[in-house]
């Protein structure tokens, strides 16, 4: 057990815990606290990446409840006022899925509405309207599928990957690949790596995983409908900072466009894919003010300061791990402080592999 949760445990059992969220339900507090959630287990017996199953259905019921009992939850028009100065509600907490997996639908909606509860889902457009499966989950079936033992990759280095023993290695390397390496082909990618594995990869397998795992976009409807507010996460989930200009604009305009002809209104807030922040001078942001969007989203990245200018483009978030006790959860919303913070993977590291 990391110190982190035995410091949990240790306020829940001393009533520290419940003391400070009564003070933080009565006083003013310097943070918002935004929690991202994936995907749950079920994934209708596909093989995935593992890394995005955040939390059981249980857990999510559980985590739910303990926000709405001492929390206020706010949605995209609360933040968006935020973002232009306005004032939040006191206490706030916000709710928010990336990637529009099928289970938002099936299991965290009937959730969502027994308890009354505001969220926002993050979609990639044109992966929700292609029926395509994201890269890290075909990355993810295509190793763990594969027969063979060792596999070499020409594209878009050279790079030995040994699949003798446990293949989550190879996997991360793979993904560290497609989320650093500036202007990288992704379909070529993608194709190399199932002739590599020796995986067959065909437009029809792809719909039919794509139905399995992600929602549709009269699903996606259902949601909006219900009161869910549905933002863009890009079109295709590429890692904005690594694109050109005209796929990055594609990337951002064209999401936003996809989001007003199928839910007839234009997004307001944009997720980034992976999540990391934006360099003050950097062309996403300048993208995003052209394109109309009023804030952006990162994610693994901590609370948002209250007390202080805020950075529109900055909206930070906090991933919600697996298996986290109730003194854990609710400690790293009293005192977010203790939340874990990812750090941003440097561009060294990119290559990955045996």
């Amino acid at each position: 057990m990391s110190r982190r949760h035995q410091f949990a445990n240790l306020l829940e059992m001393s009533g520290s815990l419940a003391a400070v969220l009564k003070l933080r339900a009565r006083a003013p507090v310097p943070w918002l606290s935004i929690l991202t959630y994936h995907r749950f287990p079920a994934t209708g017996g596909f093989e995935c990446d593992d890394g995005v199953v955040d939390v059981t259905p249980e857990e999510f019921e559980r985590q739910i409840a303990c926000v709405k009992r001492h929390f206020n939850v706010v949605g995209i028009a609360e933040l968006c006022a935020f973002a232009a100065g306005r004032p939040l509600p006191k206490n706030p907490v916000a709710i928010a899925f990336d990637d529009g997996y099928l289970g938002v639908y099936e299991t965290a909606l009937p959730i969502l509405k027994k308890h009354n509860c505001k969220a926002m889902v993050f979609v990639a457009t044109a992966v929700t309207t292609e029926r395509l499966v994201h890269w890290w989950d075909r990355i993810a079936y295509v190793l763990k599928t594969s027969t063979r033992r060792e596999m070499l990759l020409e594209y878009p280095v050279p790079v030995r990957l040994d699949l003798t023993g446990s293949r989550a290695q190879a996997i991360r390397s793979l993904l560290l690949l497609v989320k650093l390496r500036p202007s990288l082909d992704l379909p070529r990618f993608l194709s190399e790596l199932s002739r590599a594995a020796d995986v067959p990869w065909s437009a029809e397998f792809e719909r039919r995983f794509s139905d399995q795992l992600l929602m549709t976009w009269d699903q996606i409807r259902a949601l909006q409908k219900a009161g869910i507010d549905v933002e863009s996460h890009t079109r295709t989930h590429r890692v904005l900072q690594t694109l050109s200009s005209s796929d990055l604009r594609d990337e951002i305009e064209g999401s936003r466009e996809d989001l007003r002809r199928e839910l007839g209104v234009p997004a307001r807030a944009l997720a980034y894919p992976v999540g990391y922040p934006l360099g003050w001078s950097s062309p996403v942001r300048a993208a995003l003010e052209r394109s109309g969007y009023e804030i952006g989203l990162t994610n693994g990245t901590g609370p948002t300061p209250l007390d202080g200018v805020v950075d529109r483009f900055d909206i930070r978030r906090q991933t919600v791990e697996r298996d986290l006790s109730n003194a854990f959860f609710l400690t790293m919303l009293a005192l977010p402080q203790f939340a874990p913070i990812h750090p941003v993977p440097s561009p060294s590291t990119t290559h990955g592999g045996g």
